[in-house]
């Protein structure tokens, strides 16, 4: 799985986006829209068309967007394996 941009997690006070799917996360500055942020075969698109989620990282909880190709239980696995990854293994995730 890639982690793309995790050192923002460690360096950034307050909100970060973030997209997800089975390739990897890529972290970007909360300015930054989620439709405009695509990277190694990870793309969010508006009315589900995308490959990936949306979701933010706020001080106390992570959010992640429905989407209707990512079943609750797919997006805990994806989450689960990012949580163990390396780049991941010093953030305070839920």
């Amino acid at each position: 799985m890639h982690i793309i941009n995790a050192n923002l997690l460690y360096q950034a006070q307050g909100t970060l986006k973030f997209i997800l799917n089975d390739h990897g996360i890529y972290f970007f500055p909360a300015t930054q829209q989620h439709r405009d942020s695509k990277t190694h075969g990870m793309s969010y698109e508006d009315d589900y068309r995308g490959n990936a989620v949306a979701g933010l990282v706020l001080p106390d909880r992570v959010e992640i967007r429905f989407h209707q190709a990512f079943p609750d239980e797919r997006i805990r696995a994806i989450w689960r394996s990012g949580l163990a990854s390396p780049e991941l293994a010093k953030a305070t995730l839920g």
